[in-house]
């Protein structure tokens, strides 16, 4: 009872984490930005957690070619009612005003005696903006994507069969594929359930030893932790200013000079070696360094047990084809949206690394972290943080539907044999 309990608190504590992240992630849409460079300039306001009695407090910062008291007024498209904002009386070229404004829609209007101007919005609701984002996704690319997911599956639960052969079990494909759905279907509610309830399913079905299965899903997670590993590589020396900004957003230092990663990294690493040669004698016969070694070993062996397969060569291939599916099915949503349409691969790649460090948090089936991931791989490269919110969701509903579609099948189908196979186990006794 104890054991369900912790299991309870913990769910609680990730699903809290997921939705703290999701809540982060939409701040800079609810409570956004805007920029322009024109006389009129149309802009929305939601609820605010700020002490305003009627909606959400807007801070317009405008900036003028002159220094002389300026004209403003907001106005609501609502009910026509006006707004002065009550700038400073200090003459400058950058004043700024904070007006509470009721939820709505409107628009703010500058008088052109006031020169060029530029004008800053902060505390708008950008909410249609992502609505409207979001609804740019072809639905070829939505479609396109739903099956390249599932081809994954496919994949993974063919490759698996290939780990399983030398070992003289031989399980049926279809037994396979739907075992590895159920895996996805479970890490979705469950953090990092699924590779087990796959091996008890496969277990109950085809009656091959847990132990036995555990054992080549290691090996699996050792094959695509370097194909990770490469993939994230990739990334990082294709952006690397990217990069390093996408790091300070996470960690929330301001600093995007690379030098001090660089400079703190080699810091670090000089300390490690030096602490190693002064307590090496300690440090090589400690627990926690024998514990190292022994899953490097493993993870050596691993990779030695893949190469000596008979079928090697259509291992590799489906290690491929996986990777590449995982790539695929946000590329061809971000080709199917006007805003991201111009996105090359390196920087498509660039966005499923952030999206993988955002799924590494174990929120249930990666709600809000990889929303928040994705959307900071956005602001990195330099794009709308918005646009990148609405890419996310658009990529996070599509492939939460087909693993719950592929799931729910595969469940029934691995429930359905496995009655079968009872009814025939009772009627041979």
């Amino acid at each position: 009872m104890g054991k369900r309990i912790k299991n309870i608190i913990k769910y609680i504590l990730f699903l809290g984490l997921g939705v703290y992240l999701f809540y982060t992630a939409t701040l800079g849409i609810t409570r956004g930005s805007v920029s322009a460079d024109q006389f009129v300039v149309p802009f929305a306001v939601g609820h605010g957690m700020e002490a305003c009695d009627l909606g959400g407090t807007v801070e317009i910062t405008v900036s003028t070619s002159s220094d002389d008291p300026i004209q403003c007024v907001v106005t609501s498209t609502a009910d026509g009612k006006a707004y002065a904002p009550d700038f400073s009386t200090e003459r400058s070229l950058a004043r700024s005003a904070v007006v509470c404004l009721p939820e709505g829609s409107y628009s703010l209007q500058i008088s052109p005696q006031a020169g060029e101007v530029n004008v800053s919005l902060n505390g708008v609701n950008r909410t249609d903006e992502l609505l409207q984002d979001m609804s740019r996704a072809n639905w070829w690319g939505i479609a396109l994507s739903f099956l390249l997911g599932y081809l994954a599956i496919v994949s993974r639960g063919l490759r698996w069969l290939m780990l399983l052969e030398p070992m003289g079990y031989h399980p049926k494909k279809w037994n396979s594929i739907h075992s590895v759905a159920f895996a996805y279907f479970a890490n979705t509610f469950v953090p990092r359930s699924g590779e087990l309830a796959r091996c008890a399913v496969l277990n109950q079905i085809e009656d091959i030893p847990v132990d036995k299965l555990f054992g080549t899903v290691i090996s699996e997670r050792v094959v695509d932790f370097v194909m990770l590993f490469t993939m994230t590589g990739l990334a990082i020396l294709t952006n690397l200013g990217a990069f390093n900004v996408l790091l300070s957003n996470m960690t929330g230092e301001s600093d995007s000079s690379m030098s001090p990663l660089f400079l703190y990294g080699g810091l670090v690493l000089a300390g490690l070696v030096l602490l190693f040669f002064i307590f090496r004698r300690k440090i090589l016969t400690s627990p926690l360094f024998l514990k190292v070694v022994s899953f490097l070993k493993g993870v050596f062996e691993g990779l030695k047990s893949v190469l000596k397969m008979k079928r090697r060569g259509a291992f590799i291939f489906h290690t491929v084809f996986i990777w590449v599916m995982y790539f695929l099915m946000a590329f061809v949503v971000f080709k199917s949206i006007d805003g991201t349409s111009h996105m090359g691969i390196f920087d498509a790649l660039f966005v499923m690394v952030a999206g993988g460090f955002g799924m590494v948090l174990p929120a249930p089936g990666g709600i809000g972290s990889y929303h928040w991931a994705v959307k900071l791989g956005f602001i990195a490269l330099g794009l709308s943080g918005t646009l990148g919110f609405a890419v996310a969701n658009v990529i996070w509903l599509t492939q939460t539907l087909m693993i719950i579609l592929g799931g729910g099948i595969g469940y029934l189908a691995v429930m359905y044999v496995k009655v079968k196979k009872d009814q025939e186990t009772e009627a041979g006794q």
